[in-house]
């Protein structure tokens, strides 16, 4: 007689091969499921304790930021105290400021003036791109090729 119910303990000589592959189906989605209820699990508790992070860092950057502010105010009115006008104290923090800024936005963009591309890597990925393709330069780069063939620079072993 065939036994037709999915029970483990069953000796397998009395399942069919039909039933054994169902077996086999329902065991594997069952692993699934329960792997997926696992991952729902962890994404969840990381969700939210990624939100007590965001709302934590939102609360702390407004709190500096004012913070800054009453700073640019004690400053402003510093100046005052030592007799300059309201108006001059203020704009004095704000100069200040604005030169600041200034040579921050210029180191910036001399800086970005001296990113390049990452060459060697675009090339690479071309040439996978084309041996995908089933292309091959002549000049594209192999496993044989050496550091100094690539980047042309000597490579030592000591650190001096």
């Amino acid at each position: 007689m065939i036994n037709t119910t999915n029970d483990p303990s069953t000796p397998p000589t009395q399942r069919s091969i039909g039933e054994l592959v169902q077996s086999i189906r329902d065991e594997l989605l069952g692993v699934v499921h329960h792997e997926i209820d696992i991952a729902k699990k962890e994404v969840t508790a990381l969700a939210v304790k990624a939100g007590i992070i965001a709302a934590c860092a939102a609360v702390l950057l407004f709190l500096l930021l004012s913070a800054w502010v009453m700073l640019l105010f004690a400053a402003a009115t510093g100046l005052q105290a030592l007799g300059l006008p309201y108006w001059g104290a203020y704009l004095i923090v704000a100069g200040v400021f604005v030169v600041i800024s200034a040579v921050l936005g210029l180191v910036a963009f001399l800086v970005s003036k001296k990113l390049k591309a990452p060459e060697t890597t675009i090339e690479t990925a071309q040439s996978a791109v084309q041996a995908v393709q089933g292309k091959r330069r002549h000049n594209a780069v192999t496993y044989d090729d050496t550091f100094e063939e690539l980047y042309g620079k000597q490579v030592s072993a000591r650190t001096e």
